[in-house]
């Protein structure tokens, strides 16, 4: 008798559908996630609002709203659960900020260190769908225990 384990598909949890949330959730999909798009605007989104509960330990977050301060909401909502990943948007100042204001708020050393931000690998591209990919890339590091270094690289000296 053979038996195939049922593995449930991850889940990228997106939480901003704009101009860069529309790739990455259609990359997410290309890979086989399970994508779900909160937002505020019912159009760029399959969710209204963010629920914790349902973010387990096979979901990867992305904080891409269009302002820092729904990102830091989003973020005290999410530190918390048992999430793969945990990535958020922005300039090292913004992240900055929101960093200080939520050591201010009690959160910790270990849970702030499960953030990922400025979030995605340094691919180079600066229009919205090279950054989807970028994050992309960085999400699928994580998921798979890869480095991020080119294949074509010389391997890495051990001591």
């Amino acid at each position: 008798m053979f038996v195939e384990p049922y593995l449930p598909k991850s889940t990228l949890l997106i939480v901003g559908g704009g101009h860069i949330g529309r790739p990455l959730a259609e990359m997410g999909q290309l890979v086989g996630y399970e994508v779900q798009v909160v937002d505020v605007k019912p159009e760029r989104a399959d969710r209204p609002q963010l629920d914790p509960d349902t973010i387990g330990l096979g979901s990867y977050v992305v904080l891409i709203t269009e302002n820092h301060v729904t990102d830091e909401q989003a973020l005290c909502q999410v530190l918390n659960t048992p999430a793969s990943y945990i990535g958020l948007i922005g300039s090292r100042r913004k992240i900055g900020l929101i960093m200080d204001h939520l050591r201010a708020d009690g959160f910790t050393a270990e849970q702030l260190a499960r953030v990922r931000a400025p979030i995605g690998l340094d691919l180079g591209g600066r229009e919205p769908a090279e950054i989807a990919l970028a994050i992309l890339a960085e999400i699928e590091a994580v998921r798979h225990g890869g480095s991020g270094r080119p294949r074509s690289a010389p391997p890495e000296k051990r001591d």
